[in-house]
């Protein structure tokens, strides 16, 4: 598990600052969809400033998220190939995106030779991370909410988290009266506060020793 927190933390440290340059700026208002399942991709995007989330929609309806994306991340590499996405993004506050078609990337690729393991490097973490959930599925409930809690602070970069108890069974797949069970004994054990549909870490040491 450290493993997988420790590629976010280092994905967010990459310096793009160079390559830029070369994307599409695009201003994004919150709750605004990026991209659709099902929609046929012509590039990736690079999150600059802004909180974005990664949702799918089952053959049964229901709404799952897959990731929650801060800044200096990667996302829609998939399209890549010009088939369907597999999933939707959608702004969770306003956001800016750099939107990077595949010509453009053919391009940059020629210009820095070095961009192509930068490249590969974000897709790989990115398997790592959906690969993540076959170990998840050993983990008790309460192991589950602690370690997508701690997943999203390092998103955020903030103690302070703007997530519901129906985001967070959105995420995990838990029954919305597991999560809120749990919370509410982490509350009363003073490791978390909750406020104003956000979930406020006070204690983060003691959360982490539960999945870890």
């Amino acid at each position: 598990m450290s493993l997988i927190l420790n590629n976010i933390h280092q994905e967010q440290n990459v310096s793009w600052q160079t390559y830029l340059a070369y994307g599409e700026r695009q201003y994004i208002k919150q709750k605004s969809v990026i991209y659709s399942q099902g929609q046929i991709g012509t590039g990736f995007y690079y999150l600059d400033t802004g909180l974005v989330k990664i949702v799918a929609t089952t053959p049964e309806g229901n709404q799952k998220i897959l990731d929650i994306h801060g800044e200096g991340k990667l996302f829609g590499e998939q399209a890549m190939d010009q088939l369907a996405y597999f999933s939707s993004a959608i702004a969770i506050k306003n956001t800016v995106l750099y939107y990077f078609s595949l010509e453009t990337f053919r391009e940059i690729i020629q210009l820095y030779p070095e961009f192509l393991p930068l490249f590969v490097d974000s897709v790989v973490q990115k398997m790592r991370i959906l690969s993540e959930d076959i170990l998840l599925k050993t983990f008790t409930a309460e192991q589950y909410i602690a370690f997508s809690i701690e997943k999203l602070r390092m998103v955020y970069q903030s103690n302070e988290i703007s997530i519901t108890q129906q985001d967070i069974a959105n995420c995990t797949g838990l029954t919305r009266i597991t999560v809120y069970k749990i919370l509410k004994k982490w509350k009363e054990n003073s490791l978390i506060d909750i406020q104003n549909r956000k979930i406020i870490i006070k204690d983060k040491e003691e959360l982490n020793r539960i999945f870890l």
